[in-house]
């Protein structure tokens, strides 16, 4: 008996694995987010897709991952709120924002080898009928070491559009505007 138990419970799991959905995309092709309808090209600037991950839990969402040829990444993440509504209010976003900009400003507390974050500075614009809402932070290591990081957030289709670029501030704000330039005006 038990060794039919073992074949009936491999035989499950194995048409378990054969029914989940991976997705493997060549770093060259542009990925359409289906959530949104939107593609995002294989080179934005000097930063190269290299990594494309979807949970089909909405809350963690998809990531869309770009490095550049010095080692800096650029990270678009689309996922809804916990509440799961179709649409986001402007209340709402303002609030995801500012837990965002705190829980970063917060990582040198965490006990990583990040000496210190500071907030470098932050604005709040319409882009193309987008509410968009960005933070520049400066961040400073253990070893003494410095570096850009930058947050962009904003809502489209009742997703959350989250950009967190380290990167020369210049080469952020670059790729921040060609992703937000994706975006159709809806």
């Amino acid at each position: 008996m038990k060794p039919l138990l073992i074949l009936l419970s491999g035989l499950l799991l194995s048409a378990g694995f054969a029914e989940s959905k991976v997705e493997h995309r060549a770093a060259s092709d542009t990925y359409t987010a289906p959530e949104v309808n939107v593609s995002f090209p294989a080179d934005i600037g000097s930063f190269r897709k290299n990594e494309v991950s979807r949970s089909y839990n909405p809350m963690i969402g998809t990531k869309i991952r770009y490095s550049d040829p010095e080692g800096f990444c650029a990270d678009v993440y689309i996922y809804s709120l916990p509440d799961g509504k179709k649409e986001i209010s402007p209340a709402a976003l303002k609030k995801h924002y500012d837990e965002l900009k705190q829980a970063i400003l917060a990582l040198s507390s965490q006990g990583l080898s990040l000496k210190n974050v500071t907030l470098s500075g932050e604005k709040t614009e319409n882009r193309s009928g987008l509410q968009v809402y960005s933070a520049n932070f400066q961040l400073v290591w253990s070893d003494g070491k410095t570096q850009e990081s930058s947050l962009t957030l904003f809502a489209y289709k009742g997703q959350i559009i989250k950009l967190r670029v380290s990167s020369a501030k210049e080469n952020a704000n670059l790729f921040a505007d060609a992703i937000i330039k994706l975006f159709p005006k809806i």
